[in-house]
Protein backbone atom coordinates (compact mmCIF):
# COMPACT_ATOMS: atom_id res chain seq x y z
CA UNK A 1 0.00 0.00 0.00
CA UNK A 2 0.76 3.65 -0.40
CA UNK A 3 3.48 4.58 2.04
CA UNK A 4 5.05 8.33 2.17
CA UNK A 5 4.33 11.79 3.37
CA UNK A 6 1.20 12.26 4.31
CA UNK A 7 1.17 15.21 7.32
CA UNK A 8 0.71 13.09 10.15
CA UNK A 9 1.01 16.38 12.35
CA UNK A 10 -2.06 17.66 14.32
CA UNK A 11 0.26 20.96 15.49
CA UNK A 12 -0.70 24.17 14.33
CA UNK A 13 2.04 26.56 13.32
CA UNK A 14 4.78 27.29 15.96
CA UNK A 15 3.58 29.76 18.71
CA UNK A 16 -0.25 29.00 18.57
CA UNK A 17 -1.57 27.89 21.41
CA UNK A 18 -5.39 26.71 22.96
CA UNK A 19 -5.74 28.56 25.90
CA UNK A 20 -2.43 28.93 27.53
CA UNK A 21 -1.08 25.69 26.83
CA UNK A 22 1.25 24.78 23.83
CA UNK A 23 -0.90 22.65 21.55
CA UNK A 24 0.79 18.88 21.41
CA UNK A 25 3.14 18.66 18.38
CA UNK A 26 3.69 14.97 17.65
CA UNK A 27 4.20 14.30 13.89
CA UNK A 28 5.93 11.28 13.54
CA UNK A 29 4.70 7.55 14.64
CA UNK A 30 8.24 5.39 14.63
CA UNK A 31 6.11 2.28 15.01
CA UNK A 32 4.02 2.79 12.41
CA UNK A 33 6.78 1.78 10.08
CA UNK A 34 7.02 -1.46 11.32
CA UNK A 35 3.84 -2.20 11.29
CA UNK A 36 3.73 -1.49 7.73
CA UNK A 37 6.85 -3.76 6.92
CA UNK A 38 4.96 -6.74 8.93
CA UNK A 39 1.89 -5.93 6.97
CA UNK A 40 3.91 -6.22 3.61
CA UNK A 41 5.63 -9.34 4.42
CA UNK A 42 2.71 -10.80 5.71
CA UNK A 43 0.54 -10.17 2.42
CA UNK A 44 4.06 -11.73 0.75
CA UNK A 45 3.85 -14.90 2.59
CA UNK A 46 0.29 -15.00 1.55
CA UNK A 47 0.95 -15.07 -1.95
CA UNK A 48 4.07 -17.18 -1.80
CA UNK A 49 1.62 -19.77 0.02
CA UNK A 50 -1.23 -19.85 -2.26
CA UNK A 51 0.82 -19.48 -5.62
CA UNK A 52 2.88 -22.50 -4.62
CA UNK A 53 0.19 -24.72 -2.89
CA UNK A 54 -0.75 -26.72 0.18
CA UNK A 55 1.00 -29.11 -0.39
CA UNK A 56 4.39 -27.26 -0.78
CA UNK A 57 3.97 -24.63 2.22
CA UNK A 58 2.68 -28.12 4.43
CA UNK A 59 1.91 -26.80 7.61
CA UNK A 60 2.41 -23.19 7.43
CA UNK A 61 -0.30 -23.34 4.66
CA UNK A 62 -3.26 -22.44 6.88
CA UNK A 63 -2.47 -19.79 8.66
CA UNK A 64 -0.43 -18.14 5.63
CA UNK A 65 -3.61 -18.48 3.38
CA UNK A 66 -5.55 -15.90 5.71
CA UNK A 67 -2.49 -13.30 5.81
CA UNK A 68 -4.11 -10.82 3.17
CA UNK A 69 -4.89 -9.44 6.44
CA UNK A 70 -1.88 -7.52 5.90
CA UNK A 71 -4.45 -5.72 3.66
CA UNK A 72 -6.50 -4.97 6.38
CA UNK A 73 -3.66 -3.65 8.47
CA UNK A 74 -2.46 -1.01 5.83
CA UNK A 75 -6.36 -0.07 5.80
CA UNK A 76 -6.20 0.42 9.65
CA UNK A 77 -3.11 2.14 9.49
CA UNK A 78 -4.15 4.75 6.47
CA UNK A 79 -7.43 5.03 8.19
CA UNK A 80 -5.29 7.03 11.33
CA UNK A 81 -2.67 8.52 9.39
CA UNK A 82 -4.83 9.90 6.93
CA UNK A 83 -8.07 11.05 9.12
CA UNK A 84 -5.43 12.43 11.91
CA UNK A 85 -4.54 15.98 10.72
CA UNK A 86 -8.79 16.41 10.34
CA UNK A 87 -9.45 14.75 13.17
CA UNK A 88 -7.13 17.65 14.98
CA UNK A 89 -8.80 20.52 13.20
CA UNK A 90 -12.17 19.24 14.12
CA UNK A 91 -11.00 19.10 17.90
CA UNK A 92 -9.41 22.58 17.44
CA UNK A 93 -5.58 21.30 17.58
CA UNK A 94 -4.17 22.33 14.33
CA UNK A 95 -5.38 24.31 11.32
CA UNK A 96 -8.01 22.66 8.70
CA UNK A 97 -5.29 20.80 6.16
CA UNK A 98 -5.06 22.14 2.82
CA UNK A 99 -6.76 20.08 0.42
CA UNK A 100 -4.26 21.24 -2.70
CA UNK A 101 -1.77 20.11 -0.55
CA UNK A 102 -3.42 16.94 1.35
CA UNK A 103 -4.37 15.63 -2.35
CA UNK A 104 -1.16 16.54 -4.36
CA UNK A 105 0.63 14.79 -1.84
CA UNK A 106 -1.46 11.37 -2.34
CA UNK A 107 -0.97 11.91 -6.04
CA UNK A 108 2.60 11.99 -5.02
CA UNK A 109 3.06 9.01 -3.37
CA UNK A 110 0.86 6.34 -5.22
CA UNK A 111 0.33 7.27 -8.53
CA UNK A 112 4.08 7.52 -10.02
CA UNK A 113 5.58 4.12 -8.41
CA UNK A 114 2.07 2.25 -9.35
CA UNK A 115 2.34 3.86 -13.01
CA UNK A 116 6.22 3.09 -13.44
CA UNK A 117 5.32 -0.55 -11.60
CA UNK A 118 2.69 -1.01 -14.29
CA UNK A 119 4.04 0.26 -17.15
CA UNK A 120 7.71 -1.69 -16.60
CA UNK A 121 5.20 -5.02 -16.16
CA UNK A 122 3.05 -4.37 -19.05
CA UNK A 123 6.00 -4.00 -21.90
CA UNK A 124 7.70 -6.89 -19.99
CA UNK A 125 4.64 -9.13 -20.28
CA UNK A 126 3.87 -10.06 -16.95
CA UNK A 127 1.09 -8.40 -16.24
CA UNK A 128 -2.62 -8.92 -18.28
CA UNK A 129 -4.20 -5.14 -19.35
CA UNK A 130 -6.94 -6.04 -21.44
CA UNK A 131 -8.46 -3.72 -24.16
CA UNK A 132 -9.60 -1.07 -20.82
CA UNK A 133 -5.75 -0.58 -19.66
CA UNK A 134 -7.02 3.49 -18.51
CA UNK A 135 -8.82 1.38 -16.06
CA UNK A 136 -5.80 0.71 -14.16
CA UNK A 137 -3.93 3.69 -14.56
CA UNK A 138 -6.97 5.78 -13.33
CA UNK A 139 -7.90 3.27 -10.32
CA UNK A 140 -11.23 2.38 -11.37
CA UNK A 141 -9.99 -1.07 -12.84
CA UNK A 142 -12.51 -3.24 -9.47
CA UNK A 143 -15.12 -0.98 -10.99
CA UNK A 144 -15.37 -2.89 -14.15
CA UNK A 145 -15.76 -7.12 -13.80
CA UNK A 146 -13.92 -7.72 -16.74
CA UNK A 147 -10.63 -5.71 -14.75
CA UNK A 148 -11.13 -5.87 -11.40
CA UNK A 149 -8.15 -8.60 -10.96
CA UNK A 150 -6.28 -7.36 -13.91
CA UNK A 151 -2.59 -5.52 -14.10
CA UNK A 152 -1.13 -5.70 -10.73
CA UNK A 153 -3.55 -7.60 -8.43
CA UNK A 154 -2.78 -6.01 -5.03
CA UNK A 155 -3.54 -2.98 -7.06
CA UNK A 156 -7.20 -3.76 -5.98
CA UNK A 157 -6.50 -2.11 -2.64
CA UNK A 158 -5.45 1.20 -4.38
CA UNK A 159 -8.75 2.12 -5.77
CA UNK A 160 -10.41 1.06 -2.08
CA UNK A 161 -7.76 3.63 -1.00
CA UNK A 162 -8.00 6.66 -3.70
CA UNK A 163 -11.74 6.41 -2.57
CA UNK A 164 -11.23 6.73 0.86
CA UNK A 165 -8.91 9.69 -0.10
CA UNK A 166 -11.79 11.51 -1.85
CA UNK A 167 -14.16 10.75 0.99
CA UNK A 168 -11.68 11.99 4.00
CA UNK A 169 -12.23 16.23 3.68
CA UNK A 170 -15.53 15.83 2.54
CA UNK A 171 -16.56 13.78 5.41
CA UNK A 172 -14.23 15.68 7.65
CA UNK A 173 -15.92 18.79 6.62
CA UNK A 174 -19.43 17.69 7.29
CA UNK A 175 -18.88 16.38 10.24
CA UNK A 176 -16.65 19.68 11.99
CA UNK A 177 -19.93 21.51 11.56
CA UNK A 178 -21.78 18.71 13.15
CA UNK A 179 -19.10 17.75 16.59
CA UNK A 180 -18.24 21.76 16.42
CA UNK A 181 -15.14 20.36 18.85
CA UNK A 182 -16.53 17.59 20.77
CA UNK A 183 -15.06 14.53 20.16
CA UNK A 184 -17.64 12.14 21.56
CA UNK A 185 -19.43 13.69 17.99
CA UNK A 186 -16.22 12.57 16.22
CA UNK A 187 -16.28 9.25 17.96
CA UNK A 188 -19.54 8.82 16.66
CA UNK A 189 -19.27 9.57 13.12
CA UNK A 190 -16.69 7.22 13.23
CA UNK A 191 -19.14 4.42 14.63
CA UNK A 192 -21.54 5.17 12.00
CA UNK A 193 -18.89 4.31 8.90
CA UNK A 194 -17.83 1.70 11.11
CA UNK A 195 -21.87 0.06 10.95
CA UNK A 196 -21.91 1.35 7.20
CA UNK A 197 -19.13 -1.40 6.27
CA UNK A 198 -21.09 -4.07 7.75
CA UNK A 199 -24.58 -2.85 6.69
CA UNK A 200 -23.08 -2.50 3.18
CA UNK A 201 -21.54 -6.49 3.17
CA UNK A 202 -24.85 -7.39 4.30
CA UNK A 203 -26.55 -5.89 1.23
CA UNK A 204 -24.22 -6.88 -1.33
CA UNK A 205 -24.80 -10.52 0.13
CA UNK A 206 -29.15 -10.22 -0.09
CA UNK A 207 -28.46 -9.01 -3.74
CA UNK A 208 -28.47 -11.87 -6.28
CA UNK A 209 -27.65 -9.69 -9.35
CA UNK A 210 -25.10 -11.59 -11.82
CA UNK A 211 -22.79 -8.69 -13.22
CA UNK A 212 -21.22 -10.57 -15.89
CA UNK A 213 -20.40 -13.86 -17.31
CA UNK A 214 -16.83 -15.20 -18.20
CA UNK A 215 -15.94 -16.59 -21.42
CA UNK A 216 -16.92 -20.08 -19.93
CA UNK A 217 -20.34 -18.71 -19.31
CA UNK A 218 -19.81 -18.74 -15.57
CA UNK A 219 -21.76 -16.17 -13.98
CA UNK A 220 -19.82 -13.54 -12.44
CA UNK A 221 -22.16 -11.74 -9.19
CA UNK A 222 -21.89 -8.57 -7.85
CA UNK A 223 -20.44 -9.97 -4.43
CA UNK A 224 -17.65 -11.75 -6.17
CA UNK A 225 -16.40 -7.97 -7.56
CA UNK A 226 -17.87 -5.61 -4.72
CA UNK A 227 -15.74 -6.78 -2.07
CA UNK A 228 -12.86 -4.63 -3.00
CA UNK A 229 -15.15 -1.29 -3.01
CA UNK A 230 -14.77 1.03 -0.13
CA UNK A 231 -18.27 0.39 0.99
CA UNK A 232 -17.01 -2.90 2.12
CA UNK A 233 -13.91 -2.07 3.77
CA UNK A 234 -14.63 1.33 5.35
CA UNK A 235 -15.08 -0.31 8.72
CA UNK A 236 -11.56 -1.25 8.56
CA UNK A 237 -10.65 2.72 8.19
CA UNK A 238 -13.32 3.72 10.46
CA UNK A 239 -10.91 1.49 12.67
CA UNK A 240 -7.92 3.99 12.11
CA UNK A 241 -9.69 6.69 12.13
CA UNK A 242 -11.02 6.33 15.83
CA UNK A 243 -7.70 5.86 16.88
CA UNK A 244 -6.87 9.21 15.14
CA UNK A 245 -9.89 10.77 17.17
CA UNK A 246 -8.52 9.67 20.45
CA UNK A 247 -4.82 10.28 19.50
CA UNK A 248 -5.42 13.79 19.45
CA UNK A 249 -7.86 14.17 22.09
CA UNK A 250 -5.64 13.09 24.63
CA UNK A 251 -2.52 14.31 23.42
CA UNK A 252 -1.84 14.97 27.22
CA UNK A 253 -3.46 15.07 30.58
CA UNK A 254 -5.26 11.89 32.18
CA UNK A 255 -6.98 10.37 29.49
CA UNK A 256 -3.60 10.14 28.10
CA UNK A 257 -1.98 8.74 31.03
CA UNK A 258 -4.98 6.33 30.77
CA UNK A 259 -4.56 5.38 27.52
CA UNK A 260 -0.86 4.77 27.65
CA UNK A 261 -0.76 2.77 30.77
CA UNK A 262 -3.38 0.24 29.02
CA UNK A 263 -1.19 0.03 25.64
CA UNK A 264 2.00 -0.41 27.72
CA UNK A 265 2.10 -4.00 27.49
CA UNK A 266 2.48 -4.62 23.75
CA UNK A 267 2.69 -7.75 23.73
CA UNK A 268 -0.05 -8.77 25.35
CA UNK A 269 -2.09 -6.23 22.78
CA UNK A 270 0.30 -8.67 20.06
CA UNK A 271 -0.50 -11.79 21.30
CA UNK A 272 -4.50 -11.26 21.11
CA UNK A 273 -3.68 -10.35 17.34
CA UNK A 274 -2.08 -13.38 17.56
CA UNK A 275 -4.89 -15.38 18.94
CA UNK A 276 -7.32 -13.47 16.33
CA UNK A 277 -5.52 -14.70 13.11
CA UNK A 278 -4.69 -18.33 14.29
CA UNK A 279 -8.32 -18.71 15.55
CA UNK A 280 -9.57 -17.29 12.31
CA UNK A 281 -6.95 -19.29 10.03
CA UNK A 282 -7.97 -22.57 11.82
CA UNK A 283 -11.86 -22.36 12.10
CA UNK A 284 -12.89 -20.48 8.67
CA UNK A 285 -9.11 -19.77 6.87
CA UNK A 286 -9.38 -19.13 3.35
CA UNK A 287 -12.69 -20.71 2.50
CA UNK A 288 -14.48 -18.02 4.34
CA UNK A 289 -13.05 -15.86 1.41
CA UNK A 290 -14.31 -18.69 -1.64
CA UNK A 291 -17.79 -18.76 0.82
CA UNK A 292 -17.80 -15.06 1.20
CA UNK A 293 -21.41 -14.55 1.63
CA UNK A 294 -23.72 -13.40 4.80
CA UNK A 295 -21.92 -14.81 7.88
CA UNK A 296 -18.32 -16.14 6.74
CA UNK A 297 -18.36 -12.48 5.37
CA UNK A 298 -18.80 -10.66 8.42
CA UNK A 299 -17.02 -13.11 10.21
CA UNK A 300 -14.10 -12.20 8.07
CA UNK A 301 -14.28 -8.80 7.95
CA UNK A 302 -14.57 -8.71 11.85
CA UNK A 303 -11.80 -11.17 12.59
CA UNK A 304 -9.19 -8.65 10.33
CA UNK A 305 -10.54 -5.63 11.92
CA UNK A 306 -9.51 -7.80 15.09
CA UNK A 307 -6.45 -8.26 14.10
CA UNK A 308 -6.18 -4.43 13.00
CA UNK A 309 -7.17 -3.34 16.18
CA UNK A 310 -5.17 -5.04 18.41
CA UNK A 311 -1.90 -4.86 16.59
CA UNK A 312 -2.27 -0.73 16.24
CA UNK A 313 -2.73 -0.35 20.32
CA UNK A 314 0.90 -0.25 21.17
CA UNK A 315 1.94 1.38 17.93
CA UNK A 316 -0.18 4.60 18.93
CA UNK A 317 -0.21 4.47 22.68
CA UNK A 318 1.82 3.44 25.17
CA UNK A 319 5.84 3.85 24.50
CA UNK A 320 9.21 2.06 25.51
CA UNK A 321 9.46 -2.15 25.43
CA UNK A 322 11.08 -4.41 23.65
CA UNK A 323 7.99 -4.85 20.85
CA UNK A 324 8.42 -1.06 19.84
CA UNK A 325 11.97 -0.98 19.93
CA UNK A 326 12.26 -4.15 17.53
CA UNK A 327 9.46 -2.31 15.36
CA UNK A 328 11.80 0.82 15.86
CA UNK A 329 15.38 -1.02 14.33
CA UNK A 330 16.26 -0.04 10.99
CA UNK A 331 16.28 -2.54 9.21
CA UNK A 332 12.90 -3.33 10.09
CA UNK A 333 11.73 0.70 9.48
CA UNK A 334 13.59 0.62 6.34
CA UNK A 335 11.41 -2.86 5.00
CA UNK A 336 8.21 -0.28 5.92
CA UNK A 337 9.76 2.98 4.70
CA UNK A 338 10.45 0.61 0.89
CA UNK A 339 6.89 -1.56 1.38
CA UNK A 340 5.04 0.40 -1.32
CA UNK A 341 7.47 -0.83 -3.70
CA UNK A 342 7.71 -4.45 -2.55
CA UNK A 343 3.38 -4.39 -2.42
CA UNK A 344 3.33 -3.58 -5.76
CA UNK A 345 6.25 -5.95 -7.33
CA UNK A 346 6.79 -9.38 -5.02
CA UNK A 347 3.68 -10.90 -6.62
CA UNK A 348 4.78 -10.67 -10.59
CA UNK A 349 8.20 -11.56 -9.49
CA UNK A 350 7.06 -14.31 -7.74
CA UNK A 351 4.50 -15.75 -10.88
CA UNK A 352 8.09 -14.76 -13.00
CA UNK A 353 10.15 -17.42 -10.77
CA UNK A 354 8.78 -21.30 -12.98
CA UNK A 355 9.83 -19.17 -16.34
CA UNK A 356 13.15 -18.66 -14.68
CA UNK A 357 14.17 -22.03 -13.50
CA UNK A 358 12.22 -23.81 -15.45
CA UNK A 359 10.16 -25.60 -11.73
CA UNK A 360 6.70 -25.05 -11.19
CA UNK A 361 6.20 -22.83 -7.84
CA UNK A 362 5.15 -26.30 -6.08
CA UNK A 363 8.62 -27.98 -6.95
CA UNK A 364 10.36 -25.05 -4.71
CA UNK A 365 11.38 -25.55 -1.17
CA UNK A 366 8.98 -23.01 0.41
CA UNK A 367 11.76 -21.21 2.58
CA UNK A 368 13.37 -20.70 -0.46
CA UNK A 369 10.73 -19.49 -2.25
CA UNK A 370 9.55 -17.02 0.25
CA UNK A 371 13.23 -16.18 0.58
CA UNK A 372 13.49 -15.33 -2.85
CA UNK A 373 10.39 -13.72 -3.56
CA UNK A 374 11.33 -11.49 -0.33
CA UNK A 375 14.87 -10.56 -1.38
CA UNK A 376 13.82 -9.76 -5.36
CA UNK A 377 10.58 -7.65 -4.11
CA UNK A 378 13.08 -5.48 -1.84
CA UNK A 379 15.58 -4.70 -4.64
CA UNK A 380 12.62 -3.60 -7.07
CA UNK A 381 10.89 -1.48 -3.79
CA UNK A 382 14.46 -0.30 -3.12
CA UNK A 383 14.94 0.82 -6.91
CA UNK A 384 11.39 2.17 -6.59
CA UNK A 385 11.82 4.08 -3.49
CA UNK A 386 15.19 5.47 -4.45
CA UNK A 387 15.06 6.68 -8.01
CA UNK A 388 11.26 7.35 -8.31
CA UNK A 389 9.52 7.71 -4.61
CA UNK A 390 11.83 9.52 -2.26
CA UNK A 391 12.67 12.67 -4.65
CA UNK A 392 9.02 12.77 -5.38
CA UNK A 393 7.86 13.26 -2.11
CA UNK A 394 10.67 15.24 -0.92
CA UNK A 395 11.05 17.44 -3.64
CA UNK A 396 8.45 19.55 -2.25
CA UNK A 397 4.72 20.71 -3.42
CA UNK A 398 3.51 24.24 -3.65
CA UNK A 399 6.83 25.36 -3.39
CA UNK A 400 7.42 24.36 -0.10
CA UNK A 401 9.54 21.17 0.67
CA UNK A 402 7.81 17.99 2.01
CA UNK A 403 9.54 16.24 5.01
CA UNK A 404 12.54 14.23 4.48
CA UNK A 405 11.07 11.17 6.83
CA UNK A 406 8.17 9.68 5.47
CA UNK A 407 5.48 7.87 7.31
CA UNK A 408 3.44 5.26 6.75
CA UNK A 409 -0.02 6.86 5.52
Amino acid sequence: MASGTADTSTAPPAGVTEGSRQVSRRRYFPAAEGLRALAAVAVLLYHVATNAGRDAAGFVYEPAAVLDMGVSVFFVLSGFLIYRPFAAASVGRAAVPSLRRFWWRRLLRIVPAYWAALSIMWLLGWVEVGDRPWRLYLFVQVYDPYTTLQGIVPAWSLDAEVAFYLLVPLWAAALRRIARGRVAVELGGVAVLFAAGYVSRAAFTASERVWAVTPAGDPVTMRAVSFTWLPNQIDLFAIGMAFAVLSVAAADGPLRDRLDRWARPAGLWWAAAAVAWLGFAYRWGEASLVEGHGGAWQIRAAAFGTVGLTLMVPVVFGGGGGLRRLLHARPVAWVGTVSYGLYLWHLDLLQEVPGWTGRPLAEHPFPALVLLTLVLGLLAAAASWYALERPLVTGGVGGKPLPARPDPA
